[in-house]
């Protein structure tokens, strides 16, 4: 595994997730599971990442919804207004222990 990169079964995302975007904001990135496999990216937004934006707490609420949009192009997450977190997709040809 990578050095601030770790694993995180979507179910316990969906209940840590101000911790997980928490964390995210200052530099972490989560690999997603969903049944072992990778489904999705959890990392720190970047200058040029522009993608529709959800609140936490609509990430929260609607997470199903979120995540499906997440694994087709990725969303922008907002913490009191401020861009601080993307949800993307596993990027092509991505292996687990490689950075994102």
């Amino acid at each position: 595994m990578v050095t601030g990169m770790e694993e995180v079964r979507s179910a316990d995302l969906r209940h840590r997730v101000g911790e997980c975007v928490s964390r995210a904001a200052r530099g972490e990135t989560f690999v997603v599971i969903r049944y072992s496999v990778p489904i999705a990216l959890l990392r720190p937004r970047r200058a040029d990442d522009a993608y529709e934006s959800f609140r936490v707490t609509e990430f929260w609420r609607d997470f199903p919804k979120v995540l499906a949009k997440a694994r087709e192009g990725g969303v922008l997450i907002t913490w009191y207004s401020d861009a601080v977190a993307v949800l993307a997709p596993i990027p092509e040809g991505w292996r687990r222990g490689e950075a994102a």
